[in-house]
């Protein structure tokens, strides 16, 4: 029989890609988004190794409806991969706190509820993978994504902390990384930053620059299958490891980040963002 994957978020970027690439790979798998309406054409794919399930992280109901329907198909689940996610831009600063709850409900909280949800059929198992969908982001943080990027550094800790917690249990934790990916992503990052741009203030001079420099991530970068890949090798993979970073050519400043002091990283990334002549109303515009 197949072994069955569940992937949240599965209706686009990443999580579509993962779906698809799986399913061809020869797993069973069970693609989740809000609306289950949108992952309607990927039930052909691969024979129809793809099930569509309506599934909202954030609310209990809706996990447990989830769980219920792949029980009533006769599936225990093999993997796991925490892939829903959304993105809130902008200023700590001028961020409101019902974003930063947004941003926890759906990337922290709701990958802890989904996991604990599943856990106890694989624990039951005595196998099982789970895979989170993290974020170069988890560990470079850059101006204007700190809520994004706090919610991705919340995940490595869970990670870390429920790898160690499974591994004597015969289950296995890994973390994917993945830096720019071309999917629409980007786009609704452009909108949340263009947002605080509109509403002007001290840092608008920066927010303008960094988000020029943002614009030309996404676009110019490889596709999300880089991803499905390392999904693939952290879920087939005899000793998987911790960390997969995607793509590979993100590796690199990964490791500098942890050879360099951070004086020196943020001066080179104040280079990189195009924030040295962001002007004198720019908090991060002024003189040194």
């Amino acid at each position: 029989m197949h072994q069955s994957i569940l992937i949240t978020g599965a209706s686009s970027g990443i999580g579509e890609a993962c779906a698809v690439h799986l399913a061809h790979k020869g797993f069973r798998i069970y693609a989740a988004a809000r609306r289950a309406e949108k992952l309607r054409e990927l039930e052909g794919v691969a024979g129809g190794r793809i099930t569509p399930v309506a599934l909202d992280v954030t609310d209990e109901g809706s996990v447990e409806k989830a769980m219920a329907q792949i029980k009533d198909d006769g599936a225990t689940l093999f993997g796991l991969v925490n892939n829903a996610g959304i993105s809130v831009m902008g200023p700590i600063e001028d961020t409101p706190i019902d974003d930063w709850r947004r941003q926890y409900e759906t990337n922290v909280f709701g990958l802890v509820r989904i996991t604990q949800a599943v856990l106890p059929q694989m624990r039951a198992a005595g196998r099982g993978r789970i895979v989170n969908i993290g974020s170069v982001a988890g560990r470079i943080a850059a101006p204007f994504q700190g809520v994004y990027a706090s919610s991705k550094h919340a995940v490595e800790g869970i990670s870390d902390s429920l790898r160690r917690e499974l591994e004597p249990l015969g289950l296995k934790v890994s973390l994917v990384r993945p830096g720019f990916i071309n999917t629409p992503f980007g786009e609704q990052e452009q909108y949340e930053l263009q947002k605080h741009v509109d509403a002007g203030g001290p840092y608008a001079d920066a927010l303008r620059a960094f988000k020029l420099w943002h614009a030309k991530g996404h676009p110019s970068a490889p596709g999300p299958n880089v991803v499905a890949e390392a999904v693939h090798a952290a879920l087939t993979a005899e000793r998987p490891h911790s960390r997969y970073t995607a793509p590979m050519s993100n590796a690199g400043s990964l490791a500098l980040r942890n050879l360099l002091p951070s004086a020196i990283t943020d001066r080179m990334l104040k280079r990189i963002f195009g924030l040295e002549g962001a002007g004198k109303n720019s908090t991060l515009g002024e003189k040194e």
